[in-house]
């Protein structure tokens, strides 16, 4: 059972990591399969909470699960447009920030199996016949995370998460802990900024590669910027502006949706960034063809 339903999360993994490759998103991913004492664990504890699972009912959606920890805050968002066009979305809890409350902000979805993967669970059900598992969906769960956050939730899922009881009499601690969170989400907003200003320093500087680099925040290759390219940024300041304050969610959420992968290097991001957004003649004429045949 274990072997075939790792072959499922195998596959779903390489998808993603396909997909988010391709734009040179930094990132991590974690997967796992929850064993048969775990499942057991999940369902026992469902029924003491008073919200048991059955078969015509409501079913454990997170038999597998799978986490993306990204570098950086605003690319949670990004994670979440980019992967909803390769899985169907059938839920999500996406908490709303209090400014008054110290709590972590949870974004969690509940994606649907593909056809071939729901085929394969059904296969293991009919096949091992274990009522455990017919109490568990054709679905996964994805969690989006920041890796300045993701320490932290494993800490308060395997500490607190797990046993609620022992922090009842405890509010303070409670509200301690989630301090503790609220000081890393302000880090992952000062780093995110902090790389802002030096994206902006650079651009003052006419460093046009520590620019593209510190603004869009992706692996790139290590390809110098074409010499064309440079002199065209430095005779038109108003270019490398508009290269500085374009729309970085949007310019990756397109490029994820080409067909074709390209090499991410300076040259190629700016190719791409004037296609989706500036739209300028002169740097449409340094393009190569093979990039501007994605255009037509």
């Amino acid at each position: 059972m274990s072997r075939d339903l790792q072959l499922i999360e195998k596959d779903i993994c390489s998808k993603i990591c396909e997909r988010l490759d391709k734009v040179g998103l930094l990132y991590r991913i974690f997967s796992r399969v929850k064993d048969l004492n775990s499942i057991r664990e999940k369902i026992e504890r469902k029924i003491e909470e008073g919200k048991p699972y059955s078969i015509e009912g409501k079913k454990m959606q997170d038999i597998l699960g799978i986490r993306i920890v990204t570098y950086f805050y605003d690319d949670v968002n990004l994670v979440k447009e980019i992967v909803s066009d390769i899985f169907k979305y059938v839920n999500e809890e996406i908490d709303v920030i209090e400014p008054t409350v110290f709590k972590p902000k949870r974004t969690n979805i509940v994606c649907g199996f593909e056809e071939k993967h729901k085929e394969t669970f059904d296969e293991i059900v009919k096949v091992t016949n274990n009522e455990l598992l017919q109490l568990c969906d054709h679905t996964f769960e994805l969690q989006l995370r920041t890796i300045l956050s993701e320490g932290w939730h494993e800490i308060d899922h395997s500490l607190r998460y797990k046993s609620k009881d022992e922090w009842s009499k405890y509010s303070e601690k409670e509200r301690l802990l989630n301090g503790i969170y609220a000081n890393l989400e302000v880090n992952d907003l000062a780093m995110k900024s902090l790389f802002s200003e030096l994206a902006y320093q650079h651009f003052k500087e006419k460093n046009w590669e520590a620019m593209l680099r510190n603004k869009y925040r992706l692996k790139f290759q290590s390809t110098a910027l074409k010499n064309e390219l440079k002199q065209l940024l430095n005779d038109n300041p108003t270019i490398a502006k508009q290269l500085l304050k374009a729309d970085r969610i949007n310019v990756i959420n397109e490029l994820s949706k080409f067909e074709i992968s390209f090499p991410m290097n300076f040259n190629n991001i700016i190719y791409f960034i004037n296609h989706i957004e500036l739209k300028n003649n002169k740097i449409t004429d340094l393009t190569p063809g093979l990039i501007k045949n994605l255009y037509t």
